[in-house]
């Protein structure tokens, strides 16, 4: 009798399960909806919908004076392949990775029932990796995270599948996938470095064959793309802060003296620290607060609940539970760490690369909390509690996301993006030939997107302005400045000749930004700037002047035809 009661117990319990699973994935597909038609954008999203298209169709050759990229190739492909298929609109470009989610979540799921999880933890795991604002938000944008955890989940998948061997066709699948990685993202290599150490224990006697395969790949792989696209991508494809800067002095990369001998003022708020210095900064209450907990507390909640577990309880999986600890941690670390050269507070955006962690750690702790390992489900008052809480907790860090380090998420923004890019591009169009290039006076992302939706052209280093300016350094020689110069175009950044030369020639109409109005003041590219307005004033007319008060934040734009050429566009 107790046998059935507790038969027709687990039935139901397995039932609300699914409910339960139904429920959260609709929450996730409605939700990330809203977010592919309404959220806000930057500059990283709007290079990538734009390249990905240039790419694709033959308007720009990526790793070239005109772009030289700056990222790993592969993200712009399956974003650029989609838009051939489905368009290149905003909307279109976001719903490939809204599609990339769906597998993840998948991907997921099968991960966690491969290690004996019942339905409830998986709800769990979909609800830390997929409902909070940070990961609607960028699982909702044309960007690389969902793709490149979608790969990470394939290795996972992969890894698991070795049980002290690994075949051939096992290791060139991962080979494969680990090289695909790298060309998402150069970060990932901590990542692959990862995989590496959990294939010596998997894979056995092996691990020899798996490592050859997956070296073999990559350097084929590196070596086509290189004779492909040259030098530029070399230089791009092996870049790391400091380290890179080392080797272009050793005379080992190419461009040596482009960095060496210039400084990115966008960087000057990143302070030289002591160690003991860095450390209190990397970890004291606003970085951990503000930049890492706001964002991230769901994941880090189950992460360390994932610990409680492993320390106090005996339960399955431990050894994965452990695994998973382990890589969230490093891979955090050597993020947080890494950025700290060139962008401090970038924890808050890398940190949803590897979020997942914390949900499949969680998830298994949940798995193994109700007692013996027979059981594959938690007691019922246990997994509804960590549903709902995991639900509620989601739910307050996106209520309370709302200071400096807020989102342009669906909660923040007034009017939706994709509509807004229209309506600019349909203000700009009447006034600009088909085809023509604009230059752009601007850092706000949507501008660009709406010319592109005008069928204008803008150049790739109008896409990020202030990270692409390079001043030159102070006490140069003649010669010194030339080569500087030379092999800073030739990477596709900028310096006050280029901006000169902007002014002089190379523009038909310029598109100047007034609201918003936060330029750094050393931006001489600015609408404020000497050389703008002096120019604007000499060689060029205004055209049109448009407001949109009604879009968030509210956007002023001011459209100018040129009417010189020349020094006398520039000098005094």
């Amino acid at each position: 009798m107790d046998e059935t009661i507790g038969t027709l117990s687990e039935r139901r319990l397995r039932t609300a399960g699914f409910a339960a699973l139904a429920f959260v994935v609709v929450l996730w597909l409605g939700v990330s909806a809203l977010a592919v038609s309404r959220q806000g954008t930057w500059p990283d999203e709007a290079a990538y919908i734009l390249k990905s298209w240039w790419y694709v169709s033959g308007a720009v050759r990526p790793y070239s004076a005109e772009d030289a990229t700056w990222y790993q190739p592969l993200i712009y492909y399956v974003i650029g392949l989609w838009q051939w298929m489905v368009g290149h609109g905003v909307i279109a470009s976001r719903s490939d990775t809204v599609l990339i989610t769906a597998i993840n979540i998948g991907l997921l799921a099968g991960l966690l029932r491969r290690l004996n999880c019942g339905i409830w933890p998986i709800v769990f795991a979909i609800i830390v990796f997929a409902l909070t604002e940070d990961s609607v938000f960028y699982f909702s944008s044309a960007t690389p995270y969902a793709f490149a955890i979608c790969l990470q989940l394939i290795a996972l998948h992969l890894m698991l599948t070795m049980r002290g061997n690994a075949g051939y066709a096992l290791a060139i699948a991962l080979g494969v996938v680990l090289t695909m990685i790298y060309f998402v993202r150069i970060n990932l290599v901590s990542f692959i470095a990862l995989s590496l150490a959990i294939v010596w224990v998997r894979a056995g006697r092996d691990r020899w064959r798996v490592y050859a395969f997956a070296a073999g790949i990559f350097v084929a792989t590196w070596l086509s793309l290189a004779w492909l696209w040259g030098q530029r991508f070399v230089y791009v494809s092996l870049w790391f802060p400091i380290v890179t800067d080392w080797l272009s002095r050793a005379g080992v990369m190419p461009y040596p003296h482009a960095m060496s001998l210039s400084q990115q003022l966008l960087m000057q708020g990143v302070p030289s620290r002591s160690l003991p210095e860095l450390l209190s900064y990397m970890f004291g209450p606003d970085m951990m607060l503000n930049w890492l907990v706001a964002h991230h507390v769901v994941p880090l909640a189950a992460a360390v609940f994932a610990l409680g577990v492993l320390v106090f309880r005996r339960s399955p999986n431990r050894g994965w539970i452990a695994t998973f600890l382990a890589a969230y941690l490093f891979l955090l670390l050597f993020h947080h760490f890494g950025a700290q050269s060139y962008c401090p507070i970038c924890i808050q955006g890398y940190a949803n690369y590897f979020n997942y962690f914390g949900a499949l750690a969680g998830a298994l702790a949940l798995s193994g909390w109700s007692g013996p390992p027979r059981r594959k489900a938690p007691g019922g008052p246990v997994a509804a509690g960590a549903v709902a809480a995991a639900l509620v907790l989601a739910s307050l860090q996106s209520w309370y996301l709302s200071g400096s380090n807020r989102l342009p998420s669906i909660r923040n923004q007034a009017s939706a993006l994709p509509s807004e890019v229209r309506r600019i591009g349909a203000a700009l169009k009447g006034h600009l030939p088909a085809n023509s290039l604009v230059g752009l006076v601007s850092m706000d992302p949507r501008i660009p997107l709406a010319l592109a939706d005008a069928d204008a052209r803008i150049s790739p280093v109008a896409l990020s302005l202030t990270s692409f300016y390079r001043k030159l350094n102070d006490n140069l020689t003649a010669e010194q400045k030339a080569v500087a110069t030379a092999e800073i175009a030739e990477l596709s950044l900028w310096t006050d000749s280029t901006a000169e030369n902007w002014m002089r020639n190379d523009y038909e109409f310029l598109l100047v930004q007034r609201r918003p109005d936060r330029f750094p003041s050393w931006l001489i590219w600015a609408p404020d700037a000497p050389l703008v307005t002096r120019g604007l004033a000499k060689c060029f007319e205004r055209i049109d002047a448009r407001a949109f008060d009604d879009v968030t934040p509210p956007l002023s734009v001011e459209l100018y035809r040129r009417t010189g050429r020349g020094d006398a566009c520039v000098s005094d």
